[in-house]
């Protein structure tokens, strides 16, 4: 059994990111820890074809779900699909070819060296990503405080489960290291013993992150070891063009970060919402009034 494992869970859709990523983590994996990239079984001949050369293992969801499926029967008809990812992130443990795995999404993908000291202890022990949202918050701020709101409810919700208090936090965002044991004690001391499925589970609470992070917190499975996010994450084109303004680059980045997160909820342009469109109008707006007034001062 290794110690740590990549996994990525994927779909055609982003099989370029995905296979972005894939090359990202050849260049830099000095250790050479095994990636994994689990894909619907309809789009693994599609996944083998295009990451010809690609030095990784691809395997299907169903692989993945086999016993999870034996445990709690096959996922309701009415269980969301967008839940599917976060379902095989979860369940990806009862494989047993790890001790940690390092899940990472299509998405991302690295600018430099990395090793497993980069993600476990002297221990052996994970590191959990946790930190206090703080970029986030500074764009809600500016730009949509319902962003914020919106992370607020689903962490006081996911942290009134296991009946914690105190500080709230954010247990994200990818690439995250997991402890199998955590996962398998989530399963026999908390969802066996309750009578509920993970389907149930992720149902009423719809954020993997938060689960994770918040029955750690509560089981003590393992040593806490907060790390701030290892990648610089864009969660919005705001965020990104105003990165680009203020000058950095990949090399700037990789000062402070392992990769980079350009996420598909805005880089999608073919699906992007008319609300979307007009936020970036309008940042696009603000931004030339700065400029203005920048060169106005100047003269």
């Amino acid at each position: 059994m290794k110690d740590l494992i990549i996994l990525c869970k994927s779909y055609k859709k982003d099989m370029f990111r995905a296979k972005r990523m894939a090359e990202s983590v050849n260049r830099f994996n000095s250790d050479n820890i095994p990636l994994y990239i689990s894909v619907p079984v309809e789009d693994f001949n599609d996944f083998s074809e295009l990451f010809k050369g690609v030095l990784c293992q691809i395997i299907t969801d169903e692989t993945v779900l086999e016993k999870t499926y034996q445990i709690f029967g096959h996922m309701p008809k009415l269980f969301p699909k967008h839940l599917n990812q976060q379902l095989v992130k979860m369940e990806f443990w009862r494989l047993g070819l790890c001790e940690n795995y390092l899940w990472i999404d299509s998405d991302n993908y690295f600018i430099k060296p990395f090793n497993k000291k980069t993600f476990l202890s002297d221990t052996g022990d994970p590191y959990t990503v946790r930190h206090n949202s703080h970029d986030l918050r500074i764009y809600s701020k500016k730009y949509n405080p319902k962003v914020i709101k919106d992370f607020e409810k689903m962490a006081v919700h996911v942290k009134s489960l296991f009946n914690r208090t105190g500080e709230l936090y954010d247990f994200g965002y990818s690439p995250l290291i997991w402890s199998c044991k955590v996962l398998e004690s989530f399963y026999f001391d908390y969802l066996k013993p309750s009578g509920k499925s993970i389907y149930e589970i992720l149902y009423h609470y719809p954020c993997e992150m938060h689960l994770y992070g918040e029955y750690l917190h509560s089981a003590n499975i393992i040593p806490i070891l907060p790390i701030e996010p290892l990648f610089k994450v864009y969660h919005y084109n705001e965020m990104f063009f105003e990165s680009e303004i203020s000058g950095d680059s990949e090399q700037t980045l990789a000062e402070k970060y392992y990769g980079i997160v350009m996420q598909s909820n805005w880089t999608n342009i073919k699906e992007s919402k008319k609300n979307d469109l007009q936020r970036f109008k309008r940042f696009l707006r603000n931004s030339r009034r700065k400029l203005k007034l920048i060169n106005f001062r100047s003269e």
